[in-house]
């Protein structure tokens, strides 16, 4: 799942403070139901998004309170997926934050030329853009061939769309307005790495041929295996302090003694690095990399 970058709290909370007692109960129950049906937790996320996405649904379905949608979900056909996707998060683009990539270029990519064979995990790509962003610029630097990349999100629906690998006009234009900021040393040019028809266009095989995409939840799952990168960016500006901590910790668990972690632009590991396991290579790419245990 991918988080947007501009959201402003404080007129989220603000909304949520305007909330009654009796109110918040029925977003408790309401969360407690969508948990006991289909296995995702909400509880833990951040409660000013939640709410915010709750009365989307509600105007959208016509109901006045929170727990006109507990019958929906427990009865409607087809409507508890369908509020399991409005609360997830799928705001993305092709190389979101030049900068982002352009610190990978200098941090990240001379570590793993030295490796015959690696891995990345990037947690919650939503519909892939960035996923295959990071394969367009590993392939200019001719380490596309030894990578595999595993891409996840606990929205199935999402994950489904990342896989097809299919993007409309206005996708592409603005990948390439980042694209070109980067200034890759690369003679492939943005538009080059897909084909296109009907006023869409695909991912080329040839970039999609080492990415696994795969449903996993970053609030109840394990440990995906020892990663040299992974990429988690703007997701956990949802969730809870506790929560945040739990990912955290599962990225540790997750990466080589030495990887690298990359966050989103308004996300940090200042109050969750109570051990010093990271330092920070760019602050403001939000790029960090793991201290090996002495």
């Amino acid at each position: 799942m991918q988080a947007t970058d501009s959201i402003d709290m404080t007129r989220l909370s603000s909304r949520e403070s305007k909330l009654t007692p009796e109110q918040m109960l029925e977003v408790d129950i309401l969360l407690d139901v969508l948990y006991r049906r289909s296995g995702y937790d909400f509880s833990q996320y951040a409660r000013s998004t939640l709410i915010r996405r709750l009365q989307n649904c509600m105007l959208m379905d016509d109901v006045a309170h929170f727990s006109h949608l507990i019958p929906k979900v427990l009865y409607e056909k087809g409507y508890m997926h369908k509020l399991l996707q409005e609360l997830s998060v799928s705001v993305t683009e092709f190389f979101r934050d030049p900068a982002f990539f352009k610190s990978l270029e200098q941090h990240v990519f001379p570590i793993l030329k030295t490796f015959p064979y690696y891995k990345i995990w990037h947690a919650g790509c939503a519909t892939g853009e960035e996923v295959y962003s990071l394969a367009m610029l590993l392939k200019a630097h001719g380490l596309y061939d030894r990578a595999k990349i595993y891409a996840t999100d606990f929205n199935d629906r999402i994950l489904d769309k990342a896989k097809t690998g299919i993007f409309t006009e206005e996708t592409i234009r603005q990948g390439e307005k980042n694209y070109n900021q980067l200034a890759i040393s690369s003679t492939t040019p943005f538009h080059e790495h897909f084909s296109t028809q009907y006023h869409s266009s695909k991912i080329r095989m040839e970039l999609a041929r080492n990415i696994v995409f795969a449903n996993h939840n970053l609030v109840c799952d394990g440990v995906f295996g020892e990663m040299q990168l992974i990429l988690c960016r703007n997701v956990m500006i949802y969730f809870d302090n506790s929560l945040k901590q739990r990912v955290i910790n599962l990225f540790d668990q997750s990466l080589h003694h030495s990887g690298f972690l990359g966050l989103g632009r308004l996300e940090n590991l200042d109050s969750l690095d109570s051990n010093g396991r990271w330092q920070l290579l760019d602050n403001a790419a939000t790029l960090y990399r793991k201290i090996p245990r002495v």
